[in-house]
């Protein structure tokens, strides 16, 4: 549990280095990554605080060092003017992140429809030749060589779409993420971090009466 919230600590540091760094108006995909892949694992804040309440009877003193941390790198991020963002269409950016994939696909499955176009002609041709003919026994292998072709680009094709929809699923919260999502997680996380130092103080102050 420590681990984790101790997590969201260098996590954040992170995004705050970036948004103090970056040309905010024209990020690049990896840095709205960085950006999104923060609220998306972070954006439960219900389950920072069970974490905090359970850490707070194992370690008080390392809970209170972590949500100091916390403190601190929340009131950085809300410091920060993030302006910029504002006009970044990250659903586009989540967009043309896929392109190249998208394109192996239609290129992978362009070729295999055209091999099965091939394939089936050469089939139907058979259909209407004699079987002891030579010119049969030659389609038929032509054929069978051709099926073998189609059925190896059919299986490329198979592996791009699976890696296609894996990289979709990846980085779909690219396309979901806005900028306001993450002041409004900074205000939360601050809060939590102020109430967890506030109750250890108390009981601090509570043990020694």
């Amino acid at each position: 549990m420590a681990a984790s919230i101790f997590q969201i600590t260098q996590r954040l540091q992170e995004v705050n280095e970036l948004l103090a760094t970056c040309k905010q108006d024209s990020i690049t995909f990896e840095q709205a990554m960085t950006l999104s892949l923060f609220y998306r694992d972070f954006h439960d804040t219900n389950r920072i605080v069970t974490e905090a309440a359970a850490m707070f009877q194992d370690d008080a003193r390392q809970l209170m060092d972590i949500s100091s941390s916390l403190l601190s790198e929340a009131d950085t991020f809300l410091s920060l003017d993030i302006d910029g963002l504002q006009s970044v269409n990250f659903e586009n950016i989540f967009k043309e992140h896929l392109k190249p994939f998208e394109a192996k696909y239609d290129e992978a499955r362009d070729i295999a429809t055209g091999l099965w176009r091939e394939y089936s002609a050469m089939s139907n041709r058979l259909d209407f030749l004699p079987l002891d003919s030579d010119e049969y026994m030659s389609l038929d292998k032509d054929c069978d060589r051709k099926k073998q072709e189609y059925d190896e680009a059919h299986v490329r094709v198979n592996h791009l779409y699976n890696e296609l929809q894996q990289e979709r699923d990846r980085t779909f919260c690219v396309y979901c993420f806005k900028p306001m999502y993450l002041s409004v997680l900074a205000e939360r996380l601050k809060g939590i971090s102020e109430s967890v130092i506030s109750d250890i103080r108390r009981m601090k102050e509570d043990a020694h009466e």
